[in-house]
């Protein structure tokens, strides 16, 4: 089934007045609308609010006729992220507590939200059966647990860590609503203190001139409604349908996607190494330039070049000092000089001559040799990796890459 013929979408008007319970319409037009556009149009129902419209647009008849007709699929859902104290200690301000909430029984959740079917008019008792029957029919599940588990909470949980550009946007996009801020140049970075707590480094208080638990609850809004993207992009998955964003939440989803093309596209990673062999000091690839393709085609797999892109992909927050400590250091060196062949042989022949002149001693300073090596002069596959393996792939009589050992 083609992926672009099914839309998952809300088509619901919600108002709520203070302290009353909150009322669904119907948007007609959009919900007619794409119904003729798509093959089959999953709605993202509100406690199945949006039934009784059906039925006061369509007639009773209509609305089961498009229940049962596989036009119309429904998503009756409550799992969702929750911000705040739920059986933990209080945060103070710009510390975030995230908890995935759902109904203790899906089944109780979905007879109660049955109930709003009762507020049709004029029913028979076998009506309303009839039109239950319609509903349950047409609703389809996913399986939430592992949806938040494998998906939606890790993909979170890497935004608000490593995706700075996407929640400064939801941010903004929050201060437009309610401050009208449509621009702002403002720092935000979000570390994690704890499990599922996460703590906001900004100055926003400042730039705002506003209070810290103001702030707070901006910065909240904005990651609670980043918590939804994420989850309606996987919804997008498991319903195996496109999303029906809203025009104001567009420019979000637009940044959410640029965001994933940068993760899953290569030029991210390709500027990453280029800064680290750059650092190192080492020749990046030219057209002029020959290379060792059995040597390229050994090492793509060795430990040190798994360790490698491994490290790579999380260097963003690194310091240009930070990575020449770690491929060009002194100890870096030495740890690969002494597991090289040269300090191997260095030590056997330090822990044979001992053994010569006392026999008892030198199993004591083989082990010592050994715990003294491993501990201080540790082997780096990042630093073997820049210094041994990318050198090697360069056939000897080319422009030979130099190596720091």
């Amino acid at each position: 089934m083609e992926f672009t013929r099914r839309l998952l979408g809300s088509s619901a008007i919600v108002s709520q007045n203070s302290g009353e319970e909150i009322s669904v319409a119907l948007d007609m037009e959009g919900f007619v609308r794409r119904l003729l556009l798509f093959d089959t149009y999953v709605l993202y129902s509100v406690r199945l609010k949006e039934i009784p419209e059906m039925v006061r647009h369509f007639g009773l008849q209509g609305t089961i006729d498009l229940l049962s007709s596989g036009a119309l699929e429904i998503r009756c859902e409550c799992a969702q992220f929750m911000e705040g104290q739920f059986n933990t200690p209080a945060s103070p301000p710009l510390v975030f507590q995230f908890h995935v909430i759902d109904a203790h029984s899906w089944d109780q959740y979905f007879i109660d939200c049955l109930a709003e079917l009762r507020k049709v008019p004029g029913l028979s008792t076998r009506e309303l059966m009839n039109l239950q029957s319609a509903v349950a029919g047409a609703v389809r599940r996913c399986d939430n647990r592992q949806l938040f588990t494998t998906e939606v909470a890790p993909a979170f949980e890497s935004d608000i860590l490593h995706n700075a550009r996407l929640i400064k946007a939801a941010v903004l996009f929050v201060l437009s609503k309610q401050h009208a801020v449509s621009d702002l140049d403002f720092a935000l970075t979000i570390h994690k203190v704890g499990v599922d707590r996460y703590e906001a480094e900004t100055n926003l208080p400042e730039a705002l001139l506003l209070g810290s638990e103001e702030v707070h609850n901006q910065i909240k809004s904005a990651l609670l409604g980043l918590s939804g993207l994420t989850q309606r992009i996987a919804e997008m998955k498991a319903h195996a349908a496109l999303s029906g964003f809203t025009e104001a939440e567009l420019p979000l989803f637009s940044t959410k996607l640029g965001s994933l093309v940068d993760a899953l596209g290569s030029k991210t990673q390709e500027e990453r190494f280029l800064r680290v062999i750059s650092i190192a000091g080492l020749p990046n690839i030219t057209a002029g330039q020959r290379i060792d393709v059995e040597k390229l085609l050994q090492i793509r797999s060795e430990p040190e070049a798994l360790q490698f892109r491994s490290w790579l992909a999380d260097i963003d927050k690194i310091s240009d000092s930070e990575i020449r400590d770690c491929v060009a250091s002194l100890n870096a060196k030495l740890g690969l000089a002494v597991h090289g062949a040269t300090g191997k042989v260095l030590r056997l022949l330090t822990t044979t001559i001992a053994s010569f002149v006392a026999a008892p001693l030198g199993i004591t300073l083989t082990t010592l040799d050994q715990f003294i090596w491993d501990t201080f002069f540790r082997r780096s596959g990042i630093a073997a990796f820049v210094n041994h393996l990318y050198p090697s792939i360069f056939e000897a009589g080319g422009n030979k890459a130099q190596k720091f050992i």
